[in-house]
C-alpha cells in the first residue's frame, strides 16, 4: 500500500522564554531557531513530505512556514486541534491566551493555507489527559486521511508527546511503557508505517541529530507530568 511517515518537529528556541503561568505565551523564533528551523528543512528535503500541519502559535507557525519552503512545499496548514495544552501554566490563568485568527495571521505569514479547516478547537481548560486524548485523534485523523502521504506536525512538547503516545498505542494505563523521551528544543521524532491497517513503528524520539552546535546535546527537553 506505501510506506507512510509522520514527522514531528518541536519548533527550536523562541525570541522570549515562556515563564509558566506568567508569560509571554506566543512569541516568534530568535535567531538559533530560525536556524533550527532551516536545519530541519534540510533534513526532511529528500523525505517527500506532502503536507505540514501545525500549532497556531506563532513559534510553532513560524517553524513550519521556513521548513515548508525548505522543502518545496507553497502551503501550511494551521490546525487548532494541535495546540499548545490548554492549561493555565502554558495559556494563562486569570484570562487565558487565544493566538489570532487565520485572518490576522495571514499578513505576517502568507504561506498559511487559508481554506484548511481546523478538524477541532480546544476551550480553556483541559486536564493531561484531555489534551493527550484531543492532539492523538487529530493526528490519527490526519495521518488516516492522507496515506500514504508522509507528513510533518509541527508543535509543542505537551500536545507532541500526546500524539506520540497515541501512536504507540498506549492508554492512560500504560504510559510507563512509553519510550517517548523528553522533547529537547528542535527534537524530530518519526513514527511509520506501511499499511493503513499496520501498527506505526518508532523510528526516533525527540532526535536532534539534524542540529548544529549545542542544540545537538538536546537542551531545554521537557515532558509530561505524567512521564516525570
Amino acid at each position: 500500500e506505501g510506506q507512510q511517515s509522520v514527522y514531528i518537529a518541536r519548533y527550536g528556541l523562541p525570541e522570549t522564554a515562556l515563564i509558566e503561568g506568567k508569560g509571554p505565551f506566543d512569541m516568534e523564533l530568535s535567531g538559533e531557531g530560525v536556524k533550527a528551523a532551516h536545519e530541519l528543512g534540510a533534513h526532511l528535503k529528500e523525505r517527500n513530505v506532502k503536507h505540514i500541519f501545525c500549532s497556531n502559535f506563532k513559534r510553532a507557525l513560524h517553524t513550519a512556514v521556513l521548513v515548508s519552503n525548505d522543502v518545496g512545499l507553497s502551503k501550511v496548514n494551521i490546525e487548532e486541534g494541535i495546540t499548545e495544552w490548554q492549561s493555565p501554566g502554558l495559556i494563562g490563568g486569570q484570562t487565558p491566551y487565544k493566538p489570532p485568527s487565520v485572518i490576522h495571521l495571514l499578513e505576517r505569514f502568507p504561506e498559511i493555507n487559508a481554506r484548511y479547516e481546523s478538524i477541532t478547537k480546544p476551550e480553556p481548560f483541559e486536564t493531561e489527559q484531555e489534551m493527550v486524548e484531543r492532539t492523538g485523534r487529530v493526528a490519527r485523523i490526519l495521518a488516516d486521511s492522507l496515506f500514504p502521504s508522509s507528513i510533518l506536525i509541527v508543535s509543542h512538547a505537551p500536545c507532541n508527546i500526546g500524539i506520540s503516545l497515541s501512536f504507540e498505542g498506549l492508554g492512560e494505563g500504560r504510559r510507563s511503557e512509553s519510550k517517548v523521551r523528553p522533547w529537547p528544543l528542535g527534537g524530530l521524532t518519526q513514527f511509520t508505517r506501511n499499511a493503513i491497517s499496520s501498527p506505526w513503528s518508532m523510528i526516533k524520539s525527540g532526535s536532534t541529530d539534524h542540529l548544529s552546535g549545542t542544540w545537538k546535546e538536546g537542551r531545554q527537553a521537557w515532558t509530561l507530568p505524567s512521564l516525570r
